[in-house]
């Protein structure tokens, strides 16, 4: 895997404990691609990391026991061309880039 898959699979887990949308570990193993074993592993991970994820054996869905905020930062180049916080895509800095002598947004909606 490279960075950025491992970053999306971690924001889809983080996403699915905060929701406690998980299911069992099977079904979550299921649902994002990875075996069972590579699933508890990861959770054992994630714990050893700090992380406060805890399993309720009733609702069949990890959660975590205490708030949790996750965030990311990715900067590109020099000029912080694109920043990926908690998975969100923040484009807005390229609105002063121009191509071709166009302002950016003009060449967005260019026909």
């Amino acid at each position: 895997m490279n960075i950025f898959t491992d970053l999306f699979l971690l924001q889809r887990i983080d996403n699915l404990i905060r929701t406690r949308a998980t299911g069992t570990p099977i079904q979550l193993a299921e649902r994002l691609g990875i075996s069972e074993r590579k699933l508890y592993r990861l959770m054992g991970d994630f714990r050893d990391q700090g992380f406060p994820i805890a399993y309720d054996k009733q609702a069949d869905t990890y959660y975590y026991s205490e708030l949790v905020k996750i965030e990311f930062s990715i900067l590109v180049g020099q000029e912080n061309l694109m920043t990926i916080r908690g998975g969100e895509k923040k484009f807005d800095i390229f609105s002063g880039l121009t191509d071709f002598g166009r302002e950016w947004p003009d060449f967005c909606n260019a026909s």
